[in-house]
């Protein structure tokens, strides 16, 4: 005779299991058998010994262990909030879950399959604690790494940036041996300081203009043109500060008087200029890259796209 709770022998005028305790009516078949496979399903009832526990496969893997043993209730696990708490309550009812939801050939072969859901659920938790580890390593020192391949090619697009212009000369509007005067086309330009301290460009003892830029420019270089014409280069600090330290203009100049152009650059006072016919082409640092400018039939062009005169970068203001 068998016990109807745990399967063990039993005496046949035995009022209580040996193994389990239990008072119970006794079968002459066995109900669970560990010495030899015998189907179990939910309607047997009981559960024996063996089969309650906490279940990590169940805790750690949650919804898929779910699936694997059709406790279906254990869905609940990836609905947000939710999920936490149903995973620790498949860790205590798991495996008593999964003992009546699926049929098992023996008790043993119930803890062998449940055993490999645990160990493959400690398994990936220690992959996932082990690729975090790395990730929390090796993230700021991939970033420290990208940080300064990135401040390295930086420094050779600056290097490559400051590079003067093929055939072209080096431009700088805070050199030392800058000119006071340039005899144009038109006639004398110069810049002269008044008693006031106030500086002034004059053409031929005229002043061009009286806004309060006026007072900060001067001319760098003139650059002859075809049909008798010129283009005479301008800085102009304006007052501006570390903000802006320099911007420039062309004055375009033939007998019949000048013209200018609207202000362009980047605040760089230094940079490089060259002159192909025509075309004169400045090229500038600006953040990262460089900027050029070319002038070409009384048109400013800075990196392609043309700089009309507004009320932001008029030099007569």
């Amino acid at each position: 005779m068998f016990c109807s709770h745990c399967g063990a022998p039993m005496a046949p005028d035995a009022a209580a299991c040996a193994v389990c305790g239990k008072t119970a009516a006794v079968n002459a078949s066995p109900s669970v058998n560990l010495d030899k496979p015998s189907i179990y399903s939910a309607d047997d009832g009981g559960i024996p010994d063996g089969v309650k526990g906490w279940s990590w496969g169940a805790f750690l893997l949650n919804w898929i262990w779910a699936i694997g043993n059709r406790s279906w209730i254990g869905l609940l696990a990836v609905i947000p909030y939710v999920g936490w708490i149903m995973a620790f309550w498949l860790g205590f009812k798991g495996r008593e879950m999964a003992w009546k939801n699926k049929q098992w050939d023996s008790l043993e072969h119930f803890n062998r399959v449940q055993r490999r859901w645990s160990q493959w659920g400690v398994g990936i938790m220690v992959v996932a604690l082990i690729v975090g580890a790395l990730a929390a390593i090796g993230g700021p020192a991939y970033d420290d790494y990208t940080a300064r391949e990135q401040e390295g090619q930086r420094a050779a697009d600056q290097a490559a940036n400051a590079a003067p212009l093929a055939g072209g000369s080096i431009l700088d509007s805070n050199a030392d041996n800058l000119p006071t005067s340039l005899r144009t086309v038109a006639g004398l330009l110069e810049r002269k300081t008044g008693a006031d301290g106030a500086g002034a460009l004059l053409l031929d003892g005229q002043a061009l203009f009286t806004g309060e830029d006026a007072r900060w420019q001067f001319p760098l270089r003139s650059f002859p043109l075809s049909g008798g014409k010129e283009a005479i280069l301008v800085a102009s600090s304006g007052g501006r500060g570390n903000s802006c330290e320099t911007l420039f203009y062309f004055l375009l100049a033939d007998a019949a008087g000048v013209t200018p152009t609207p202000l362009f650059g980047t605040c760089a006072p230094q940079g490089s200029i060259a002159q192909r016919g025509d075309t004169i082409t400045i090229k500038l640092p600006d953040v990262n890259r460089a900027s050029t400018i070319v002038l070409q039939n009384g048109v400013v062009r800075a990196d392609g796209q043309v700089v009309s005169l507004t009320g932001l970068n008029d030099p007569s203001r």
